[in-house]
């Protein structure tokens, strides 16, 4: 499980390289009745800058729905053949059958419950800190009172991931599952409203606690207990916050204090996903909307506070935090890809912020040193070329595309060696290689092989993790304690599905090398 709590201007990083010593790039962490929600449509987003408008295509325009230029990699390594494509193929969805996937994300999926007969505003994420407890047959998501921290890390890929299984299969439960985590995302920044602060602009919360609730919205009832949360313990980095009026659930507690931990995350799923606005019917298209009019103005609003992310103290004044976490570092354009993603998402140009590849001065003794600042870094830089495709604005996608080659190629031999950065994750940079994809980048013949190789690792591992772990609601599943996110090696659990990119992402590079048999992937559900 990924929490990324390290230190990336809360551990000193001292780059000596061009004679400045400077600390860079922080991390974080380490009910009324009187409610209104129902369908997207029902919801204004509250104190959103009215100038922008909240259907996302009209701010940005229309855009390709393909790669709009021609981006080759001369290749390395040893070409796949077709038989080892298949072989692959077979296995990767066997590793997706095993663990029943989009039905294990769709059975822990939570948040506040669509079979709500109050019909207040329903939505689900992923979350850290929770127990899953099954006794006499009821399963309890127990939420820690630690609460939970940087859910964008691990909702952000599981909602581009369902996107592109949509878009291969184009079942009605992925689409259910898909408006969900849409939802799920804009809750972050609903659940900062108060009626009785109706000017305080667009905020976003770590996190939301409502009353506990029962979900009858899976074959088997889920007793969701915020009951620790309502408040919960601050950790230092946040502190629990009441807002007794929020117009959608009523008496809630959030997490102030937002990190950027996830940010880049966030902001490039929200991309990705425009994938799938043709194939999504209105309802779901409406939450769409809402959440590419809530991040907008999000975004913009963080860039007008020159990149200072504002929150909540605990009488609900608006501040923004003194401490890094809630704080782009400016100088010497130290998170310059961060600070482009941000304008790009906020009013789909650059801002005068000029970034060449998206490779900053100081990311690779960044990166030698500490893993979370450093997947900080390349998830913004993943975002700036999303959201460069998205604003339709290809000559600055071309080069952030070059330097997200060029974030592979940089460590790939040590990688392969297993002689990486100490800290750098394999699973993370497996992950960069898939999102590099899915934005555009051809993966070389070699890069391809060692990404199989770790999939091979996942599939040996999670296969060995017993089924029921997959089907808690099964009535064949015994009562105990099971994990909340089924940990395996390889392959972090909630970037499993990310490589069906490789046959449906809109930007996807015509010249890529095949790692999966698509048509058999197709024909597979």
């Amino acid at each position: 499980m990924r929490l990324y709590p390290g230190p990336l201007l809360g551990v000193v990083v001292r780059v000596l390289v061009t004679g400045w010593l400077a600390s860079l790039l922080v991390v974080g962490c380490g009910g009324s009745d009187q409610v209104s929600g129902g369908d997207a449509g029902e919801v204004d987003g509250g104190g959103a800058d009215a100038d922008l408008p909240l259907e996302h295509r009209d701010q940005v325009g229309e855009h390709p729905k393909v790669l709009p230029f021609e981006y080759l990699r001369e290749d390395a390594g040893d070409p796949l053949t077709a038989a080892e494509v298949t072989s692959f193929t077979e296995r990767y969805l066997e590793l997706l059958e095993h663990t029943r996937y989009f039905e294990t994300i769709a059975d822990r999926v939570h948040g506040w419950p669509r079979s709500d007969p109050q019909q207040r505003y329903w939505y689900g994420t992923w979350w850290s800190g929770v127990r899953v407890i099954k006794e006499i047959g009821q399963v309890t998501f127990l939420h820690g009172a630690a609460g939970a921290d940087n859910n964008g890390l691990r909702t952000a890929q599981i909602m581009e991931s369902t996107c592109y299984a949509f878009r291969l299969w184009t079942e009605p439960e992925l689409e259910q599952l898909l408006r969900t985590l849409i939802r799920g995302f804009s809750s972050w920044i609903l659940a900062m409203e108060s009626s009785s602060h109706p000017d305080a602009g667009v905020l976003m919360t770590r996190a939301s606690y409502p009353e506990p609730v029962l979900s009858a919205d899976r074959a088997g009832d889920i007793w969701i207990d915020y009951g620790l949360n309502r408040p919960g313990e601050p950790n230092g980095a946040t502190t629990y916050v009441h807002v007794p009026d929020n117009p959608y659930w009523g008496d809630i507690w959030v997490k102030n204090k937002r990190s950027k931990d996830d940010i880049g995350a966030m902001l490039r799923s929200i991309a990705q996903v425009d994938a799938c606005t043709e194939e999504l019917g209105d309802p779901a298209r409406d939450d769409l909307d809402l959440l590419y009019g809530l991040y907008f103005r999000w975004a913009r609003r963080v860039v007008d506070d020159w990149y200072g992310i504002a929150t909540y103290d605990e009488d609900l004044n608006v501040f923004i935090p003194n401490e890094g976490l809630a704080n782009y570092v400016t100088v010497e354009n130290a998170e310059c890809s961060a600070m482009l993603a941000l304008n790009l998402a906020g009013r789909a140009h650059p801002g005068g912020v000029e970034c060449g590849s998206g490779i900053a001065f100081a990311d690779w003794a960044v990166a030698e040193l500490n893993n979370s600042s450093a997947q900080i870094i390349r998830t913004h830089h993943e975002a700036a070329a999303n959201h460069a495709l998205l604003a339709n604005r290809p000559t600055l996608a071309l080069d952030l595309l070059g330097g997200l080659a060029e974030r592979i190629t940089h460590f790939f031999d040590a990688f392969q060696e297993g002689t990486q950065p100490q800290g750098y994750s394999p699973g993370d940079y497996a992950a960069l290689m898939m999102h590099s994809a899915n934005v555009g980048v051809p993966l070389t013949s070699q890069e391809i092989r060692w990404l199989m190789a770790r999939f091979d690792l996942a599939h040996a591992s999670y296969l060995n993790i017993p089924p029921e772990t997959f089907d808690i609601f099964s009535p064949a599943t015994p009562d105990g304690e099971y994990p909340f996110e089924p940990g395996g090696d390889g392959v972090f659990f909630n970037d499993l599905g990310l490589l069906l990119g490789a046959c449906t992402s809109q930007w996807r590079n015509p010249s890529a090398r095949p790692i999966l048999d698509c048509d058999r992937v197709r024909d597979w559900r």
